[in-house]
């Protein structure tokens, strides 16, 4: 009887190591992510773009002199800046090359759509006229450009690093690898390795201050979005770290811009807490929040009590109701009051 058992035992564990070796086997070939790749970036009609700012992260008199250029009536001279580009160098006092990355840029952050109309977001914030930051000079104008960009699937990827990449340390060397064994996966045409490699840089310069022997300076500003502080340096060459946990200028204003946003393109007017905080676009992806900012962005959400309601229910369960519509012009409004 003793016999049997131990033959038995013996045969299920060579039957379990023999299940072990041909799952490790096949993930070591076709890695999960590969896989199981699901959002945007998984869709068959999906196309990547990894171009069109020229290599240059946005300056910051860029977008506000762009939506003042447009404001004067020049939107054919902008669209047509290969037959005008005389005048577009002129005018804007950098090179072609620099006009095309400002043309990418302001259709990216959604202050002009693709045929250079100027979007009420983008009047809203940097205005001539009148608007909440014309000179792109606060926090609250870096956070929704950041949303604008990075919560938008287009832009492979920005959109890879803030909704797919799951660890906080971003190597180039790899980080090229699995863009383009997501893009084989997914069947994406044109893949090239170097031109990924350059919207890699583009995305760090974007982030991350500029630094010569050790220093950092006014001139290692080259992207606004760098005061955010998402993406730092680390001491290992070709490495970077995402800083994910609290953001102490994300103030709550933003945070329910953000939200409504993300809750405009859903289904449901109930989502739950961990859809909001790990779904592809959400505010949780797109800020890097941990659990407990997220929370306490809901939880002063609730307090407030006039568009949307956190509810925690037995066994954990934590949901947000929206109770209210509200415009984007009211949103951006909140987002530029001064608090007391």
């Amino acid at each position: 009887m003793i016999k049997k058992l131990v033959n038995k035992s013996f045969f299920n564990i060579i039957i379990l190591i023999f299940i072990y070796i041909l799952v490790i086997g096949d993930s070591a070939t076709n890695p999960p992510i590969y896989n199981m790749l699901r959002g945007p970036l998984g869709k068959t009609q999906y196309k990547p773009k990894f171009s069109g700012h020229d290599t240059f992260p946005f300056r910051y008199a860029w977008l506000p002199k762009l939506v003042n250029y447009l404001e004067d009536g020049k939107a054919k001279i902008i669209k047509e800046s290969e037959k005008e580009r005389l005048q577009t160098i002129t005018d804007f006092g950098v090179g072609l090359n620099m006009v095309k990355s400002i043309k990418h840029w302001s259709i990216a952050t959604k202050v002009c759509d693709k045929n250079f109309n100027l979007t009420n977001f983008g009047k809203q914030l940097f205005s001539k006229k009148k608007s909440f930051d014309p000179y792109l000079e606060r926090a609250e104008t870096l956070w929704l450009l950041h949303w604008m960009i990075s919560s938008d699937e287009t832009l492979t990827t920005w959109y890879y690093i803030f909704n797919y990449h799951q660890s906080i340390i971003i190597n180039k060397e790899s980080l090229i690898n699995d863009i383009i064994n997501v893009g084989k996966f997914s069947k994406w045409k044109g893949l090239s390795p170097n031109t990924i490699k350059r919207d890699i840089d583009c995305f760090i310069r974007t982030y991350t201050f500029s630094q010569k022997k050790g220093e950092i300076t006014e001139d290692s500003i080259e992207c606004p979005l760098s005061e955010l502080g998402l993406i730092n340096l680390t001491y290992t060459k070709g490495e970077f770290e995402i800083q994910r946990g609290p953001k102490l200028t994300l103030s709550d204003q933003i945070f329910e811009f953000a939200l409504n946003d993300y809750w405009s393109k859903q289904k449901n007017q109930i989502i739950t807490f961990e859809k909001l905080m790990y779904d592809y676009s959400s505010p949780g992806k797109v800020f890097q929040l941990d659990e407990k900012s997220m929370e306490g962005f809901l939880d002063r959400l609730e307090r407030d009590g006039k568009n949307f309601i956190f509810n925690k229910g037995p066994g954990g369960l934590k949901q947000i109701t929206k109770v209210n519509k509200i415009s984007e012009n009211q949103l951006l409004k909140n987002c530029y009051k001064k608090v007391a």
